[in-house]
């Protein structure tokens, strides 16, 4: 069976030479890491370190809204100030992933990112809170780059959709993890000790990239001269990833915080919103993983989810009438469509580029998808602010529609790539 064998390096046939691949490849042979379940649980891990603080935050959003006094602008600001630190350095750490290497980025996300977990922890004042997102979205930053540049290098290619499905899983079951266990730990420690707490599983992580990742071969030494273009398939993923990224993280943000103002939900029950997002959100990212080498044409499944997005936003807008069920709904149905999403996108971007180009292009759409989380939270919130929550639902709801009118349009042009197509499978 496939995923009885180990982990490879480089691509199966086509695409760079031999001897770029063994320059540019990722080397993952130590016991620890060269089988495909550790490895991609591993990358999980690395996902879901970085996001970690504010899914903390998002989780007890009641009690941190309450101690600091933050007004619904307020606390969606710290995503903008998150999200956008990573959107202005996820070019840059594309670059520098696919310059240095996956291994030294990857020690440098669990660093920072432990670093912005204690700062939140030890937080007496909204300034703090500001400086840990920030210091959040300079890890998110490098996570997608890193790790794609390990499946592209390290996984073949008839496996790389389940290892990727894996991997954006990492992010769902960190939410999952906090919108379970922290709330209800905040009541008994407080919010900042249930932060703090968290910093422990940065210092797993950088453990595990220190003795399961040995140094590349030819890292630090790849050539700089060579200037990489833009794929139109990666700025087409790049728009449709930035109108995801709206819906995304705007509801992550707030589905909690509008659970418990509008609907009348206990701390705990709005916690446990976070967790249902999160949990479906792996399973879903896990299937949609595994279903990805089997479409010829990615525009397919991304229309598809945009018009689920659509509707699972239309039915939180209508639980406020109908009653909480719908709220659940709503949230299950969100975390099969629009936080599945970025599995298909990474899927698309490690077809469409070459193995030693995977960090810029994956750069690329990270910029558009952290943008959009950028502009998602602190929109929502001055749209709630303004006009209240049916308002700011029922833009979230367009926003689906507009993207799934993207992709219907996109797949009218048939401009598939060669390479636009599952790895065929050996044997």
């Amino acid at each position: 069976m496939a995923a009885a064998g180990p982990v490879t390096t480089g691509r199966r046939g086509g695409g760079a030479s031999a001897g770029a691949q063994a320059g540019a490849g990722t080397a993952v042979a130590t016991p620890l890491l060269n089988r495909p379940a550790p490895l991609a649980t591993y990358l999980a891990l690395v996902m879901g370190i970085g996001p970690l603080v504010h899914y903390a935050i998002s989780a007890m959003g009641p009690l941190v809204v309450a101690d600091l006094g933050l007004t619904a602008t307020e606390f969606g600001l710290l995503w903008f100030v998150s999200f956008g630190a990573a959107g202005l350095c996820t070019i840059t750490g594309g670059k520098l992933t696919d310059r240095f290497g996956a291994r030294i980025l990857l020690c440098g996300v669990f660093v920072v990112a432990g670093v912005s977990l204690v700062t939140a922890g030890l937080a007496g004042a909204y300034g703090w809170l500001v400086l840990a997102l920030a210091l959040s979205g300079v890890a998110q930053s490098v996570s997608n780059p890193a790790t794609n540049s390990v499946v592209a290098g390290a996984v073949p290619a008839h496996r790389r959709g389940v290892v990727l499905g894996i991997k954006q899983s990492g992010v769902q079951a960190s939410q999952f993890a906090a919108g379970l266990a922290l709330p209800s730990a905040a009541l008994l420690l407080g919010w900042r000790a249930a932060v703090l707490a968290c910093a422990a599983v940065a210092v797993v992580g950088l453990l595990v990239t220190v003795v399961g990742l040995p140094r590349e071969p030819g890292a630090g030494r790849r050539d700089r001269g060579v200037r990489s273009s833009v794929p139109i398939e990666v700025r087409w993923m790049t728009l449709y990833a930035f109108g995801m990224g709206v819906v995304t993280q705007a509801t992550n943000v707030y589905l909690p915080l509008y659970g418990h103002q509008e609907l009348g939900l206990s701390i705990t029950q709005a916690g446990l919103v976070a967790a249902v997002l999160g949990g479906v959100g792996v399973v879903a990212r896990l299937c949609w993983g595994r279903l990805s080498d089997r479409f010829t044409d990615v525009r397919l499944p991304l229309l598809v989810l945009a018009l689920l997005a659509a509707a699972a936003m239309s039915a939180v807008l209508l639980a406020a009438r109908a009653g909480q069920w719908l709220l659940w709904t709503g949230a299950g149905l969100f975390s099969i469509s629009a936080l599945a999403a970025n599995v298909i996108i990474m899927v698309a971007i490690v077809r469409f580029v070459r193995r030693e180009e995977v960090g810029h292009a994956t750069g690329w759409v990270s910029l558009g998808l952290y943008a959009g989380f950028t502009v998602g939270p602190l929109g929502f919130g001055l749209l709630v602010d303004a006009a209240g929550f049916m308002a700011a639902w029922s833009a979230t709801a367009v926003i689906g529609l507009l993207l799934a009118v993207l992709m219907a349009a996109l797949r009218t042009l048939r401009r598939r790539r060669p390479d636009d197509a599952p790895a065929p499978r050996p044997g």
